[in-house]
């Protein structure tokens, strides 16, 4: 199963409608913060998809969680938008977090830098997709427990 994992889109709409058409085998998508606006309108423009969204430190007075959890294909995520967790210093905050809960990959947002790091104490992987607004985002295939990640830009 393919994951879309999106984060940062700063009110460019636009570039949330290219993505989920062109990433059209991605029937799960995550939304990492800070564009709750477009959050909302791709998710009623695409209703085949599950989307799982978070709050950003952008999105003000927003109803979304500031942390969801969600289990596909023997594979755990969590996901944030990472600034709770101080990921722009370091993010020590955001492994303890995920390995207290059991998740074997924490995707988070804030720093607008795409990055793939695996923490070699708890063994969780941290993914950042990078800010959409900036044309970058990422898919994650998961399959039986497995997982690879894959960095894109627009």
């Amino acid at each position: 199963m393919k994951i879309l994992v999106l984060s940062d889109s700063h009110g460019r709409k636009d570039l949330a409608l290219q993505v989920l058409e062109k990433e059209k085998d991605c029937p799960t998508v995550f939304f990492l913060g800070d564009g709750e606006r477009e959050a909302v309108f791709i998710k009623e423009a695409f209703k085949d998809r599950s989307f799982t969204c978070v709050r950003g430190n952008n999105d003000y007075a927003s109803s979304f969680e500031d942390v969801a959890y969600k289990h596909i294909d023997g594979v755990t995520f969590m996901a944030c938008h990472g600034h709770s967790f101080d990921v722009r210093f370091s993010r020590r905050t955001l492994f303890y977090k995920a390995a207290d809960v059991r998740a074997h990959i924490a995707l988070y947002g804030h720093t607008h830098v795409p990055l793939t790091e695996t923490d070699p104490l708890s063994l969780v992987c941290a993914v950042n997709p990078g800010a959409l607004c900036n044309g970058s985002y990422c898919v994650i295939e998961v399959n039986k427990g497995d997982y690879t990640v894959t960095h894109k830009h627009l």
